[in-house]
């Protein structure tokens, strides 16, 4: 096996070097990790199946990737930690309030007529379209000085990505199906638009949402979009820009080069989101092999513990207390001060001593989920309004 590649695409919030270079030394073959964009990797996905053996992306994608053929099932009998895989929103601990958008495990296993659905058959090791790994909640980040201009006592909110005080200084990321949802709740969030379910946006609602988007756009109240990580970080540092969507690695890694910026916990809640692995339907015998293997080593403790120094959470914990130190532990899972210095994934101090994650526990988090990024049923009609506002 050692002559093998495995050819694993996926987008920046989990194909990271660090990942590549562990993976690398601990399984028998070669690696080859295609970062693309979320719009790119979903389109080479379903396309282009032939061209990766493992597909590495958001649980939204799923049903469109099940629906065009483009991967096989897993068979959850070759997944050596099934029975300790946690999809977010089932966790023990969280609160089951109502969130909007597609829940992650809500299309994850094969039906006896070959549709996705939300159980597993009953009697035999089921089968699973994504094996669930890491994923988050997030919110949105900007710089302390923003503070300045806000009111005694104002609480964090989705409105502020579209707050007039800091027009022109504001940056989104390119992805409609996690990015839209963000501008949805904040559109809602501020009075100007009123929409039922965010995650699930009419047609007239979405050209509603669009008119204020539109009217923001011409008026230069956005700076430039971001596509991948590294991106976002290079425009959240730059002297312009000053509130913004952001993934959690970029924001730990702008902590690490010294940027003052906050994480907000707004009080509408979080946008949340699950990642998973997919198997390609080209993928056969000794490939096959190879990413049951690569499955296998993600849910082993060290992918895990990689995920949690940029912010993640992963599916399967038991293994992260033999990984994460107990400071680590206890300030990215706990939610308790940080009792030292910890560092992020760059390997810089990304978090000081005395420090706590804003929003509290795991648990805690993930319950204040307000909406999951989701692929919604107009779909196709958000994205060609999605590039009409990004082209104008």
């Amino acid at each position: 096996m050692t002559e093998l590649t495995l050819r694993v695409i996926g987008t920046s919030a989990t194909l990271t070097e660090d990942l590549r270079r562990r993976a690398a030394a601990d399984l028998p073959f070669r690696i080859a990790f295609e970062v693309l964009d979320g719009v790119a990797c979903l389109r080479r996905g379903v396309m282009n199946p032939e061209s990766y053996d493992v597909y590495d992306q958001w649980f939204y994608s799923l049903d469109v990737l099940w629906t065009a053929g483009s991967i096989q099932p897993i068979d959850t009998a070759r997944i050596d930690r099934w029975t300790q895989v946690r999809v977010a929103g089932q966790l023990p601990g969280v609160t089951a309030g109502r969130s909007h958008g597609a829940e992650p495990a809500a299309q994850m296993f094969v039906q006896p007529d070959g549709t996705l659905g939300p159980k597993p058959v009953f009697g035999s090791a089921p089968q699973v379209g994504m094996l669930p790994t890491s994923y988050n909640v997030d919110g949105f980040a900007y710089g302390r000085e923003l503070l300045s201009d806000t009111a005694p006592g104002e609480v964090e909110s989705w409105a502020w990505l579209l707050d007039d005080r800091w027009h022109g200084r504001c940056t989104l990321g390119l992805d409609p199906a996690g990015t839209a949802v963000e501008l949805a709740l904040a559109a809602r969030a501020a009075g100007l638009v009123d929409l039922n379910d965010p995650g699930d946006l009419t047609i007239e609602e979405i050209d509603a949402l669009f008119d204020i988007l539109m009217s923001r756009k011409r008026r230069g109240h956005f700076t430039r979009f971001w596509g991948t990580s590294e991106d976002s970080v290079g425009l959240m540092a730059a002297p312009n820009c000053v509130i913004g969507s952001l993934w959690s690695p970029a924001f730990y890694t702008l902590r690490g080069m010294g940027k003052d910026v906050i994480y907000a916990a707004p009080k509408e809640g979080y946008r949340g989101w699950h990642s998973g692995l997919c198997l390609s339907a080209r993928a056969d015998d000794e490939v096959r092999d190879a990413a049951y293997a690569y499955m296998n080593w993600w849910l082993g403790g060290e992918p895990g513990a990689i995920m949690a120094r940029q912010g993640y959470y992963i599916s399967v914990v038991e293994p992260l207390k033999d990984t994460l130190s107990e400071a680590e532990w206890q300030y990215w899972y706990d939610g308790k001060p940080a009792s030292e210095d910890l560092l992020g994934a760059s390997g810089t101090v990304a978090v000081r001593r005395g420090e706590c994650r804003e929003g509290g526990t795991y648990q805690d988090r993930v319950s204040k989920v307000a909406v999951w990024s989701t692929i919604m049923p107009e779909h196709n009609y958000l994205s060609r309004r999605w590039r009409e506002l990004l082209e104008m």
